[in-house]
């Protein structure tokens, strides 16, 4: 079985991550100037607050990366408060999509620096149910603002898109990713390719 360099390398960046956290963390662990006979439970508590930390100054350095990306284009993209940035540019007027319905979109998706991962020219079309597949959660949370007939671009911060690890294949680890999507159709019923 051979092993795509793309995944060996997004393993080794998630390692280097982990190394450069767990860094912290023994650092924070050692330089804490506390009585060294601290309850075990005290210690769980501080790194837990630090981890929560580390993860809300990743999570205000995406969102700065994500603006900067949307100023440079000059778009209005509206933001959800799981961090989602989204765009109609095109209205389809068609039918509401929501939870548990099935949807069809054409798509592309890119990192933020063009790089093209996936897209339904190569790949085809992408159908799954809303809410219920295993898609990135992003993609759901974005489905249930659009309408059949939608073109709209959708950004993505890593914890809403493939998270720490990437997909092992052509989304590296911690990446935001830039959703173009065609809503061609929405149903109750399985949509057939």
């Amino acid at each position: 079985m051979r092993i795509k360099k793309r995944y060996i390398v997004g393993i080794g960046i998630t390692f280097i991550t982990l190394a450069i956290a767990l860094g912290i963390l023994f650092t924070f662990y050692h330089s804490n100037p506390r009585v060294p006979n601290r309850k075990k439970s005290n210690d769980q508590g501080n790194i837990e607050n630090h981890l929560k930390r580390v993860n809300k100054f990743l999570a205000e350095k995406d969102q700065e990366r994500i603006r900067s990306f949307i100023e440079r284009r000059g778009w209005e993209m509206k933001r959800t408060g799981s961090g989602l940035w989204y765009m109609v540019y095109q209205p389809g007027g068609g039918q509401t999509i929501e939870q548990g319905m099935h949807v069809k979109l054409d798509y592309e998706i890119r990192l933020l620096d063009g790089t093209l991962c996936y897209s339904s020219d190569s790949v085809g079309a992408k159908i799954f149910r809303v809410g219920e597949e295993d898609e990135p959660q992003g993609l759901h949370k974005a489905m249930t603002r659009l309408h059949v007939g939608d073109r709209a671009r959708i950004i993505m911060p890593p914890h809403l898109a493939h998270g720490l690890i990437g997909d092992g294949e052509r989304i590296p680890a911690r990446a935001i990713l830039f959703y173009d999507v065609n809503v061609l159709d929405a149903s109750r019923r399985k949509i057939r390719r």
